[in-house]
């Protein structure tokens, strides 16, 4: 039987007042095919150049088009990430993009993760959807091992700072390293612990570092967090930056000025297109 919520309606003008185009309440359209896949091209090639995979690649561009909110671009970067490859490929393609849109969340927001992967599962064929894993891996079975492993990613993204940021955060409010940590750093950035199955994808250490200066640098104003994760990167490769002897392709390049100018620069390039910055 339907409860009083059903009955409740918003009156028209309401509903128009929520949808006026200067709240721009609507996600931002992909560019034409052929410059979006122009930028890939380019960003795909440079890399490449520089020795990383594809994995790096797709989870800059991943963050990037998450960030800025454009799901339909979303959808052109996993077809021309698969365009003449197999199966296998394709699913592996889409579970790097999938978990690449979870960790946005923390730094873009939930909404927009929500609405881009929604975009992004609807948009994938049946048999790759198929070959994804359904089963969730961050259940809480273990609460002090979950704030363990986030306060060895914060520490290993920011010693030599970290307990002075931890401290900085509890003056702001007392309960936001709380949540930071337990809510983002644990169950969410740092990777699950434990068997992940085939077709699961652990993005590790250093591409977790990728999406938070790419999605970070896409949302613009927020300098300060950019340069911290860019630290964090570079940290990622020494011994006690959380890495845990993870390898990545291309890793020494990644981290060296030049790969670190190529992760921006493509950000910035990639987000412009999408957000009709170019446009005279």
């Amino acid at each position: 039987m339907a409860g009083p919520a059903s009955k409740l309606k918003l009156s028209p003008r309401l509903k128009a007042l929520i949808a006026l185009p200067s709240a721009r309440g609507s996600a931002i359209p992909a560019p034409p095919l052929a410059k979006t896949r122009a930028i890939l091209d380019r960003i795909r090639t440079a890399g490449e150049a520089g020795g990383v995979g594809r994995d790096t690649w797709i989870s800059l561009s991943t963050a990037t088009l998450f960030t800025v909110n454009s799901p339909e671009s979303i959808c052109q970067l996993y077809d021309y990430a698969t365009e003449g490859n197999e199966l296998p490929s394709n699913i592996l393609t889409a579970a790097i993009m999938r978990e690449t849109g979870l960790k946005c969340i923390t730094f873009g927001g939930v909404p927009r993760a929500i609405n881009n992967l929604n975009a992004l599962r609807a948009h994938l064929p049946e048999n790759v959807v198929d070959g994804l894993s359904k089963k969730p891996v961050r259940e809480p079975h273990d609460i002090p091992a979950l704030y363990q492993r986030g306060r060895n990613l914060w520490d290993g993204i920011y010693e030599p700072h970290a307990q002075k940021l931890v401290d900085k955060l509890g003056d702001s409010h007392p309960d936001m390293p709380v949540h930071i940590l337990n809510s983002h750093y644990g169950p969410l950035l740092s990777d699950p612990v434990g068997h992940v199955g085939d077709n699961d994808f652990r993005l590790g250490r250093l591409l977790t570092s990728v999406i938070a200066i790419a999605a970070l640098r896409a949302q613009t104003g927020v300098g300060p967090q950019v340069t911290s994760h860019v630290f964090g990167l570079k940290k990622a490769v020494l011994p006690d930056g959380g890495a845990d002897g993870r390898e990545i392709q291309g890793q020494d390049w990644l981290v060296s000025d030049d790969g670190v100018r190529w992760l921006i620069e493509s950000v910035d390039e990639l987000s412009a297109e999408v957000r009709g910055d170019n446009v005279q």
